[in-house]
């Protein structure tokens, strides 16, 4: 068979096209991958406390660099790599590398608007206060290395730190007062590490280091003060700057926080829509459990008929908690309970070689929530995990303590520990250092993380947690109900004028909060934006993808297998799930 000269000149350009395509493909995947190299060594060097959390220990002795230069600096060479990455096509790259060439697109405007217009290293004093606590207890509290080696590098971090808080003095000018009351609280815990814990430390240590480090501890106990008494004279005589963001800043800055294509506005209309939604969800559990519990009939005419009716339940549900000193002991009960049931129940693989920890929380971190998850790098996943527990501060009157030990009962502490550990953050995250993405654990989605978090929490009732027990439904929805009000009032403190009453008044009388969880949740509110509707959105948004992919897959869904997938690609938005998982 003949072939015509220009079906052959057809035939020719399409081979010809193909190896083009091949050839900008293979380019633009050598390129990107230069660049996030590139992008990575300066990460670790500009963040070096976080480069020892990730298992990078080069700068172990170092601080990060904080002159109003350096962060002129930072913001240069920012542009400098959106500019490099703004020369690749992603199109050509693998789905993988297109995730990352997102997150690092994504990540870099980030910072360039949060130095350009937020300027929090301008007026935040809590920052320098956990960066000296988390780069003092990467190098005392994981034994990644000899401990010598670490002290060493400790001690490199301690003579730094008098130079680092002197520079943070020259940046921060009017500050909030929840933001200085705050820092200067955990101000505290910094000294009671130089004053305490670095004795605790330097015990089995050759005495010469020893010296030496408890000498240069006691220069940095001494710059520590001098920060706090800075501080104390900034909250004394003010000015003092609104600790609000504001409409047009907070409308910019939660699409970059939630990274998923979603507006301050639908966060709203969506919150709202399923705070009624989740109260008629609980006023069907609570009025057979009324009339169980009080042999009465249940009003439930009026709104806040249907209000009273759940409420009276819960406060029943409350009356089952622990003393004030057995906070975290009760925390620390919940687990062996909790990973039998997820074994049993076969809903996802556990990794028992992976070490957890419940502790109380270090001082200074203390002030901004009643429990977090403190995980080691991808690099160095061997080592503990810490579920971290607020004691009951000693100086909260038995009103507080007991308004407290309600909040978090018997009940929903189970839940507590669902959420931070199993299968919450402490599974998630071990799941995501198998990834071989480094950019992914650096830039992680706080959306993935506190969303798989909050699912959970409803997913393990969905499965049996609890016996069919009724009390565990209605307690978890409070739960959802916490997380919705998280969003609402995030937006409606930074976006617009909710005052404490305000937001008190909707935690408790529509959410069911307890005042002392209401009290402390405004504070939280005042001193972070964006983070708190990490929760609902991210809850939200991992039902909708479960829900998309059973109807994928119809018969063949299996729970297991899509909680393993998920968590497999690591701490990525959940948009970029759903390509992962079903595109």
């Amino acid at each position: 068979m003949k072939i015509s000269p220009a079906k052959t000149i057809s035939i020719v350009g399409l081979i010809v096209i193909f190896f083009i395509l091949v050839i900008m493909y293979n380019g633009d995947e050598k390129k990107f991958g230069k660049i996030r190299e590139s992008y990575l060594d300066w990460y670790f060097r500009a963040n070096p406390v976080t480069a020892t959390w990730i298992g990078i220990h080069t700068y172990d002795s170092k601080l990060p660099l904080n002159r109003k230069e350096d962060y002129l600096k930072e913001k240069s060479i920012t542009q400098s790599f959106l500019t490099q990455l703004r020369n690749i096509n992603p199109n050509f790259l693998n789905l993988d590398d297109q995730v990352d060439y997102d997150l690092m697109v994504h990540s870099l405007n980030e910072t360039l608007f949060y130095l350009s217009e937020i300027k929090s290293h301008t007026w935040d004093p809590t920052g320098p206060v956990w960066t000296l606590g988390s780069g003092y207890e990467t190098l005392m509290g994981y034994n990644f290395s000899p401990k010598d080696k670490r002290a060493k590098s400790l001690s490199g971090r301690i003579q730094e730190t008098s130079l680092f808080l002197e520079n943070a003095e020259k940046l921060l000018d009017e500050m909030p007062k929840p933001h200085l009351e705050t820092a200067i609280n955990q101000c505290e815990g910094l000294i009671s590490v130089m004053e305490e814990d670095l004795l605790l430390f330097v015990e089995d240590l050759d005495s010469t280091l020893s010296k030496d480090l408890i000498k240069s501890g006691k220069s940095a106990s001494n710059a520590i003060k001098k920060y706090q008494s800075f501080l104390e004279k900034k909250l004394d005589t003010g000015p003092h700057r609104n600790f609000r963001l504001g409409e047009s800043l907070y409308n910019k800055l939660l699409p970059y926080t939630l990274n998923e294509g979603i507006s301050a506005e639908e966060v709203l209309n969506r919150a709202h829509l399923e705070l009624r939604s989740v109260q008629m969800e609980m006023l069907d559990l609570a009025v057979p459990l009324h009339k169980k519990l009080f042999k009465a009939k249940s009003k439930i005419e009026s709104h806040d008929d249907q209000l009273f009716v759940i409420e009276k339940v819960l406060n029943k549900i409350a009356d089952d908690h622990v003393e004030r000193h057995e906070v975290v002991k009760n925390a620390r009960e919940t687990i062996d309970e909790l990973n039998q049931f997820i074994l049993e129940k076969d809903l996802l693989t556990l990794d028992p070689s992976k070490p957890l920890e419940i502790r109380e929380t270090p001082e200074y971190q203390r002030g901004f929530s009643i429990a977090s998850l403190q995980a080691p790098g991808p690099l160095e996943d061997n080592l503990k995990t810490y579920y971290n527990v607020s004691p009951i501060p000693e100086d909260w009157s038995e009103k507080q303590a007991e308004s407290f030990l309600r909040e978090y009962n018997r009940i929903s502490v189970k839940i507590l520990s669902i959420h931070e550990a199993l299968p919450g953050h402490y599974v998630q995250l071990y799941y995501a250092n198998r990834h071989p993405s480094i950019i992914r654990s650096i830039l992680g989605s706080g959306v993935m993380i506190e969303g798989w978090a909050h699912y959970t929490e409803g997913m393990m009732i969905d499965e049996g947690f609890g016996n069919g027990d009724p009390r565990y439904s209605l307690v978890q929805m409070k739960w959802k109900l916490r997380g919705i009000a998280n969003a609402i009032i995030d937006q409606k403190i930074h976006a617009g004028t909710m005052t404490e009453e305000e937001a008190i008044e909707l935690m408790v009388d529509e959410t069911f909060q307890e005042e002392a969880e209401a009290s402390a949740k405004w504070r939280r509110a005042q001193l972070s934006f964006g983070q708190l509707s990490t929760y609902f959105v991210g809850s939200e948004l991992m039902l909708d993808l479960k829900r998309d992919i059973e109807q994928e897959k119809g018969s063949n869904f299996n729970l297991k297998d899509f909680h393993e997938e998920l968590l497999s690609h690591g701490s990525v938005p959940i948009r970029h799930l759903r390509r992962l998982m079903l595109d």
